[in-house]
């Protein structure tokens, strides 16, 4: 029984002891709260000074100055900023912010980047002035037949419309032509009657635009020279000249 006594008086001992040490612990966290919520509720308040228009680095100097820190925010908010400038910030300027807080700056990247224009289905000429006026530049212009596009239209672009390109990026453009015309080889026809040549010309939607007559010692109406000469490549516009016997 005695022996009971004993260990029960142990045991009551211990725990006595963790409890004591709990709540020093539960004084001492309480106490470092308190001094803590003092020293914020004690210290300076001023006004948070105004940094948009300012250059990342001039907002850095005044943030140390007034006793604060920065966090950025980089991003693209348009060519009308120049690169690394203070857009806008949080708090705004004015409001009272305690010392060594931190005021939130949204800065422009350090390569300004800007939308891409839709330039297909615009004429060539549009498309310069469109590209001129969002600050990217023209570089190569190919051309390529196409059926169903007018003359001079665009028809695909390097970078595409809707995409994020930086500032002065070159552009190749694709432009139409227009229909290509049917294109045949000029045939001899030296030698052969003007009449079944020019309604075959015609029947192929082609002409002669030039029939000189010549003294020549054959009948009259034979085709004596040509130009074209045969094996050259003609097409509709093609100016075709045949020297005829009179």
């Amino acid at each position: 029984m005695k022996k009971f006594d004993e260990n029960m008086k142990k045991k009551v001992l211990k725990a006595a002891r963790i409890v004591g040490y709990a709540f020093f612990y539960l004084l001492v966290f309480i106490a470092s709260i308190f001094f803590t919520m003092s020293a914020l509720i004690k210290s300076v308040e001023i006004n948070a000074p105004d940094l948009r228009g300012k250059s990342l680095n001039q907002a850095y100097q005044i943030a140390a100055e007034n006793g604060l820190y920065l966090k950025k925010e980089m991003g693209n908010y348009g060519k009308q900023f120049k690169p690394l400038t203070v857009i806008n910030q949080f708090p705004a300027p004015g409001v009272q912010v305690k010392e060594k807080s931190f005021i939130k700056v949204f800065v422009t990247s350090e390569v300004v980047e800007i939308v891409m224009p839709e330039l297909v289905g615009y004429s060539l000429k549009e498309s310069e002035t469109l590209l001129k006026d969002n600050n990217f530049k023209k570089r190569f212009v190919s051309y390529i037949d196409a059926n169903d596009v007018p003359v001079d239209f665009v028809i695909s672009q390097s970078i595409p419309a809707g995409a994020r390109a930086p500032e002065d990026s070159e552009v190749d453009i694709l432009v139409s032509r227009g229909r290509r015309n049917p294109s045949y080889i000029m045939p001899d026809v030296i030698g052969k009657r003007v009449g079944p040549v020019e309604q075959f010309f015609i029947a192929n939607g082609l002409r002669i635009a030039e029939k000189v007559m010549v003294s020549y010692p054959v009948q009259p109406g034979i085709i004596v020279g040509q130009n074209p000469s045969s094996g050259f490549e003609i097409n509709e516009k093609a100016r075709i000249r045949v020297e005829v016997s009179e």
